[in-house]
């Protein structure tokens, strides 16, 4: 059954049928329940697109990710899928990988998808020239972009972010205050998020009257085994006794070098991790970790969204100017476990 054999069958017009379906006013309730009825009769399920063309809205956000195998992606896609439930959107999920050709690609794919607005997780969105996310802020002239941990500066572009500089001074801070003095950091990306941990480890440094240039940052692949093999050549090179890493996954693989090298947890070596994922409290000793708070990021995001896609209306239904701040910063916050001593 389609829309014409509903229009005949209760007997009123394809356009009485399509504003029902869409949910418009101007139909009597008469013509309303004609046309329900016989839709409750056949089981009749409307076309999304199509009923998303007439109501002017899909309902539906573009939701872009580079990896959804990591596990801050995978919870992130989790929340916010969650959250736009709750508000009665539907979400499409493109997995872009790094390259920058591929993230143009997917973000062109959703448009064509028609979607209300996007949304972008993870920082590996921002690159580092203006020029290479002029995709997004084109994009934005037509639909809202919302960014989870990353930051434009662009019209109706709308960021929510972790305070990851912060975060990360406070954990250098308590290592060097526990007793730990020779702090190594060792990282995997040169994203937006990871260069602002870089800022933080050396704002912690620089509070603890540590010279810059004495600091100990190495980079490395995001594996539990190349960050337990980086960190076994840096420590025959010249030992530490604590290390922070930029992810829980790399945390692991820290607990992995110290067990192998038989150093004991947190007596002779302290780890802090990042993220405060489920792979910190799996991990054996459990991992002190940052919390980045993902659930709040996500959950602050889908609530700018949901303001700036249904604004209020006023007597005369005008739409009321929403306010939506370009900038949220949510605090981090330092999970104690059992691989530090502070």
């Amino acid at each position: 059954m389609n829309i014409y054999d509903i229009s005949k069958a209760a007997g009123v017009s394809i356009a009485s049928v399509s504003r029902v379906i869409n949910g418009a006013d101007n139909v009597s309730e008469k013509t309303r329940k004609k046309v329900m009825d016989i839709i409750d009769e056949y089981g009749y399920t409307p076309n999304a697109y199509a009923r998303g063309l007439g109501r002017g809205s899909m309902k539906t956000i573009g939701i872009m990710c580079s990896d959804s195998s990591d596990i801050y992606l995978a919870n992130a896609i989790y929340y916010l899928e969650t959250e736009l439930r709750k508000n009665g959107y539907n979400s499409i999920l493109c997995c872009t990988g790094y390259d920058l050709e591929n993230k143009k690609a997917g973000f062109e794919l959703l448009k064509s998808r028609q979607v209300d607005a996007f949304i972008l997780a993870g920082s590996k969105f921002v690159e580092k020239k203006l020029e290479d996310d002029q995709y997004i802020i084109d994009g934005a002239k037509e639909h809202p972009v919302m960014l989870v941990n990353g930051f434009i500066d662009a019209d109706n572009v709308y960021s929510t972010t972790c305070d990851d500089k912060g975060g990360m001074k406070d954990a250098f801070i308590k290592l060097y205050e526990s007793g730990s003095k020779n702090i190594i950091y060792v990282y995997s990306s040169d994203s937006y998020s990871g260069m602002q941990k870089i800022e933080g480890v050396k704002a912690g440094a620089k509070k603890c009257n540590i010279p810059e240039k004495n600091l100990r940052i190495i980079k490395g692949h995001k594996s539990y085994y190349d960050i337990a093999r980086l960190l076994d050549e840096e420590y025959a090179r010249e030992p530490f006794d604590a290390i922070i890493t930029s992810s829980d996954t790399s945390g692991v693989g820290a607990v992995k070098f110290a067990v192998k090298r038989g150093l004991r947890i947190p007596e002779e070596l302290q780890i802090v991790s990042f993220n405060n994922s489920k792979l910190a409290e799996a991990s054996t000793p459990e991992l002190t970790s940052v919390d980045t708070m993902l659930q709040e990021l996500c959950s602050k995001t889908c609530k700018s969204l949901m303001k700036l896609l249904n604004p209020e209306v006023d007597a005369d239904g005008n739409s009321i100017p929403v306010s939506v701040p370009k900038r949220t910063i949510v605090k981090a916050k330092l999970v104690k476990r059992e691989t530090t001593r502070f």
